[in-house]
């Protein structure tokens, strides 16, 4: 009954919107072809969204996540498919909780996360050198935490669950072959998604996401995930068929982490891949074995890779790569960052309490080699911004996050169900604590959409235990 109900409601929404829309494309065909095109496309996107309502909304989210390289300017604002999906996404949600008489599913990591998105708007309006920039950028911080918030709300059950990880997953195996198909086309002069940096001049695929060391944060996040899964079908004894389907999906994503010649990409990798080694068997026993044996296996590995590096042909772009990190005190990246870091914490020494506010760094630095003036630290930039008040409120969001869900993986859960929740942590974890210490990408959505899956599999996951 309640779900005939629901589905009324939806064929009124959508034959409402129709019915307003209509009128508006009639004028619309008569004074600009490009605004009757939109046009069009909002109202499929509409229909599409309504009557596949709620998995529709994340899968929306998921994939406009991966969009970021697209975006047009509206006046002084920046607009990204990630920012029109959340405001899309919302405004169906909100009418939904209406219609049905319903309240948020507000997990304590979600109120964190209002709060440190409050404290950027605090700081934003009262000390940015340009106010209106800092409400402009607090309101870029409110779409992302309302992109979490969404997440969480939209998937209902484990079985919705899983199939939103598996959305997730199918995007990113999708972004990731992408990527090593514009950097194939870059030599015969099509550029799909490839940079040249200043400072390297080795092509560099970027896919449809912000830029190449961000691409290969996340496809290392990705590859982690499905590492994971497939350790956890292994001991389930899953189709032999499903596993080569995951293991060809992997491959891709490696291959993707690698053209990405992204360093704290790769580290990131092979941190993930040790604690899923780690944490593969619940038994504590195994889990300390192998602990100690990522302690003596990862130094011996890192070691042997950097003193075979020097012989190597330095005319090969992983080699180069691999062996900037033996003199990474003359690696132009390197040196640039550090001092950038260096110029963002004497910001912060003047206001270690509540930061200048989100996207003041630039504000109060103009150009830096050519370049607007940026943080790529996360931990720094949320000083910069926010001050401690800011990072213990993140810090705060992130604790609330994760160890709800740790504790979940260590109950009675299926197994397979509980590799798919180790992997988002494991690769969450890692992606802020290790790829945004290098190039923070935390005002994108793509981990905020993580970490809703994170958030929403500890849930649903907690009702079936």
């Amino acid at each position: 009954m309640l779900h005939s109900v629901r589905r009324e409601q939806r064929w009124l929404l959508t034959a409402a919107a129709v019915g307003l829309l209509a009128g508006a494309l009639i004028l619309l065909a008569q004074t600009q072809l490009l605004f009757f095109a939109a046009a069009v496309a909002g109202v499929l996107l509409a229909a599409a969204l309504i009557l596949g309502w709620p998995f529709s909304g994340v899968a929306l989210l998921i994939v406009a996540a991966l969009l970021t390289r697209l975006r047009f300017d509206v006046g002084p604002a920046s607009v990204r498919p990630e920012h029109i999906a959340a405001v899309a996404v919302a405004a169906m949600g909100f009418i939904q909780l209406g219609l049905e008489r319903r309240s948020l599913r507000m997990p304590a990591a979600a109120w964190f996360a209002l709060v440190w998105w409050g404290i950027n708007l605090l700081s934003g309006l009262v000390f940015d050198p340009d106010p209106m920039m800092g409400l402009q950028n607090a309101l870029r911080i409110l779409l992302v935490t309302l992109t979490f918030i969404l997440v969480v709300n939209l998937i209902p059950d484990r079985r919705w669950w899983r199939r939103a990880v598996a959305v997730f997953l199918i995007a990113g195996v999708a972004e990731a072959a992408y990527g090593i198909f514009a950097r194939a086309m870059y030599p015969f002069g099509v550029n799909l998604g490839v940079q040249v940096s200043w400072n390297f001049t080795e092509p560099i695929p970027y896919g449809t996401f912000e830029e190449g060391n961000l691409f290969g944060s996340h496809a290392a996040s990705w590859a982690i995930i499905l590492l994971m899964v497939i350790f956890a079908a292994e001991r389930v004894h899953d189709s032999r068929k499903k596993q080569l389907l995951r293991m060809a999906a992997l491959g891709i994503v490696l291959a993707a982490l690698l053209l990405s010649l992204s360093r704290a990409a790769w580290i990131m990798f092979l941190a993930g891949a040790a604690l899923a080694l780690i944490f593969e068997y619940r038994n504590a026993w195994v889990q300390a074995n192998r602990f100690l044996l990522a302690m003596v296996a990862l130094p011996l590995l890192i070691f042997g890779l950097l003193s075979v590096a020097p012989y190597l042909p330095a005319s090969l772009p992983f080699v180069n790569r691999l062996q900037s990190f033996l003199n990474l005190g003359f690696d132009a990246t390197f040196s640039a960052r550090l001092s950038d870091w260096t110029l963002a914490l004497t910001d912060w020494s003047q206001r270690p309490l509540t930061g200048w506010g989100p996207g003041s760094f630039f504000a109060r630095h103009g150009m830096l080699r050519a370049h607007p003036a940026w943080i790529s630290n996360l931990s720094v930039r949320l000083l910069q911004e926010t001050g401690v008040v800011g990072l213990l409120a993140f810090g705060g969001f992130a604790i609330t996050l994760l160890l709800p869900a740790i504790k979940t993986v260590r109950g009675d859960v299926d197994l397979m169900d509980r590799g798919i929740l180790l992997g988002l942590i494991i690769s969450y974890a890692v992606l802020l604590g290790l790829a945004y210490q290098s190039t923070d990408g935390i005002w994108l959505t793509a981990s905020w959409i993580h970490a809703g899956l994170i958030a929403a599999g500890t849930r649903t996951l907690s009702q079936t235990a």
